[in-house]
Order: C-alpha cells, then sequence, then structure tokens
C-alpha cells in the first residue's frame, strides 16, 4: 500500500509543525494577537444558536460577496467567497495542473505553493527573487497561452511587493495567460492590485480575512476577478464548505461600522510596531549580527549573520516562550526567522530577547573574536 505515495509525500514533515513547548507569545502565524471582547462574540453567538445544525450552511453567499465587492470596490460579480484562501490555492492549482497548464511561481514565497505541488505531484517552474530577495523583473518567465503566473504580494515571507505597472504590462503582453496575485496582506502595504480585475480578465487577486482582520479562526477568504472567471471557479469549490459560525460572523458582524472601525485600528497600530521594531532591528547596535527586510505586510523577517548565531537566537526565543517562524531551510533564506507583528508588549520582549541572545553570545566567543582581531 505504501507504494501507492509518491517519494515527497512519504518523506515530507507536516507543512505546519506541532511544537509541543507552551509559548506566551505566539509570532508565527502572522495572526492577530488581540481577540473580539465577549460583547462581539455574544451576538454572534445568539445567532448562531437560532440556526438549523441538522441543515447543510447556505450555499448562496452573494449577500456577503456583495458587502465585500463594496469593501473592495468592485461589483458582487467580482468576487467568490471561500472557506480560506488556502482552499482556493489549492482548488486553482489541482484545476491547473489537472487541465496542462504550465505554472510559474515566485520563490521564496507563501510555503503552500510549494509543499501542496510537491506533495501531489504537480510540476511548476519557479521564478526565483534575486540575491537581495527582490522581484528579478529582468528574468520574468516568457508566458505562453497555457501559462499561469503566481505571484505574492506583499511577498510572505519577505514582505515586498511587486510593481503595479509591470504587473499591467505583463497583463497586456500576455492576454492569453492567467495572473494570479496572492494579495493576502494587502490592507497593511501600500499597493491594491484588486480594482485591476475591472480591467483585465486574465487577473486573479487573491484576499482574506485572516490577517486584516481578528477573525483568523472564520477561515474565510476571496477571490477577486472577472464575472468570466468566477462564475467558472464558483462550479469547482465545494458547496456547503463554509460553517455556519462563519456564515453568521459574516452576515452580522464583519461589515458592521463597529468591527470595520476596529480592523482599522488595528491595522495602524501593526503597521506603526512594525515601523519601530524594523528601525530598532536597522540599528547600529544590530548592524553585524542581522539584517532585516523592509515590509509591507504584518511581519519582519530576519536574518541572522552565522549558524550559530542563528541557533543560539531561535533558541533563546523558543525557550523564553517566544514563537516565530524558522526559515533556515528554504532556499535562498538560510539563517533566517519570519516574526509576526504583535502587541506591543510581544514585540518589546521579542526586541528584548534579541539584544539579550546576542549579547550573551558575543560574550561568550569574546576571546575567540580577540584571538581573530
Amino acid at each position: 500500500m505504501i507504494n501507492f505515495f509518491n517519494d515527497y509525500l512519504l518523506k515530507a514533515q507536516q507543512r505546519i509543525a506541532i511544537v509541543k513547548q507552551k509559548c506566551k507569545y505566539l509570532l508565527d502565524k502572522n495572526e492577530q494577537t488581540l481577540d473580539l471582547n465577549h460583547n462581539l462574540k455574544e451576538q454572534v453567538l445568539r445567532e448562531l444558536r437560532n440556526a438549523n445544525w441538522n441543515r447543510y450552511p447556505d450555499s448562496d453567499h452573494k449577500d456577503i460577496e456583495s458587502k465585500i465587492a463594496e469593501y473592495c470596490g468592485l461589483n458582487q460579480e467580482n468576487i467568490l467567497l471561500s472557506a480560506g484562501s488556502a482552499s482556493i490555492i489549492t482548488t486553482l492549482l489541482n484545476y491547473f495542473a489537472l487541465n496542462g497548464k504550465t505554472l510559474f511561481i515566485t520563490q521564496p514565497s507563501y510555503s503552500l505553493f510549494d509543499y501542496h505541488c510537491k506533495t501531489y505531484n504537480i510540476n511548476y517552474q519557479p521564478w526565483m527573487l534575486s540575491s537581495n530577495l527582490e522581484y528579478n523583473y529582468e528574468n520574468i518567465p516568457n508566458l505562453g497561452k497555457n501559462s499561469v503566473l503566481i505571484i505574492t504580494s506583499p511577498n510572505n515571507p519577505v514582505g515586498n511587493t511587486f510593481d503595479i505597472k509591470c504587473l499591467e504590462h505583463l497583463l497586456q503582453l500576455y492576454p492569453e495567460s492567467m495572473i494570479i496575485v496572492d494579495a493576502v496582506y494587502c490592507e497593511f502595504g501600500n499597493v491594491d492590485y484588486t480594482p485591476l480585475v475591472k480591467k483585465f480578465k486574465n487577473l486573479i487577486v487573491l484576499r482574506s480575512f485572516s490577517k486584516a482582520f481578528p477573525v483568523a479562526g472564520l477561515r474565510l477568504g476571496y477571490l477577486c476577478a472577472s464575472r468570466e472567471v468566477t462564475t467558472a471557479f464558483r462550479k469547482l469549490f465545494l458547496q456547503y464548505s463554509i460553517s455556519y459560525f462563519s456564515l453568521i460572523f459574516a452576515r452580522n458582524m464583519l461589515f458592521t461600522k463597529e468591527f470595520l472601525e476596529l480592523s482599522k485600528s488595528r491595522i495602524r497600530e501593526i503597521i506603526s510596531e512594525r515601523e519601530k521594531m524594523f528601525l530598532g532591528l536597522n540599528s547600529d547596535r544590530f548592524a553585524n549580527s542581522i539584517k532585516v527586510y523592509p515590509s509591507q505586510g504584518n511581519f519582519l523577517l530576519i536574518q541572522i549573520l552565522g549558524k550559530n548565531l542563528f541557533h543560539k537566537v531561535t533558541t533563546d526565543l523558543l525557550n523564553n516562550g517566544i514563537k516565530v517562524l524558522d526559515l533556515s531551510n528554504v532556499v535562498q533564506l538560510d539563517n533566517t526567522l519570519r516574526v509576526s507583528i504583535g502587541t506591543r508588549e510581544e514585540n518589546k520582549a521579542f526586541m528584548n530577547c534579541i539584544q539579550k541572545s546576542l549579547n550573551a553570545f558575543y560574550f561568550a566567543n569574546q576571546e575567540q573574536f580577540s584571538l581573530a582581531s
């Protein structure tokens, strides 16, 4: 029976590693730290109690999609709601692969793209970022009639964005190819690709409520595209896949003035904290130890300059109850970690731990450094 599975699947680790050690600060998944208050939760729970749990959830989400369209500046026909953007990604990858499309995917980027393709034996050609982890505009793939180019922007885990003028040029240059922009961190950046779907029928933009809104547990994502694209993909998405809880929250809370103002306020706070952390990590005291990349997401990518120092820093973070994402096994990301922007308390704890870890490392090795100099 074991021969039924491909080698990569058999040898692969679980994509989301399970860490048994309990951590006080969870800064590894780009979730928002602060939960909703109980008053808002109770309003939704009252509606949930009245739902008919013996029946499948509603499969017609046009009312929710209309509210999303208003939020994005689009029309309802441009929106397709799904149970999380990850579900959309896997559906798209499977469909394109089974129908013989040539896939190009930016790398490094969201790990699900590479993991899903390899575990499902889907062939794709990586379009690598430059050695400085910038988009390599001089080496953009030549897209044929049956090509699909997938770009993550703001890029996860780097944090940079794809030039919107270049995107428009590609959409015009390759009208018979499809370009997908995974833009789930859109609200934290200064580029919005979503309006382009009204102009280009070969563009798909993926968005989510798990990053800019404090509701990652709802598992709600959406696809923005032309009417022709959303109509086609609506037939592929599983019906009844969005739970009663998520639908009721979307209908009764997600687009209320109170909730939207709360979400926008938190976005501003996260951006402010991100810039403070970036400036701190980019200061002279870390110059010989750390490289931090500018970010348009709710996270920072940090490279520790040295394998031993990287091990020291990541071990100290975990021992101090601070969970971050270790990316050192990803191509081009040697000795790097990604830290989500949390509350001021969490960010301060992270910065203090980094500083203490570096001080301890250099103190323990000062004799070696003295001899080397």
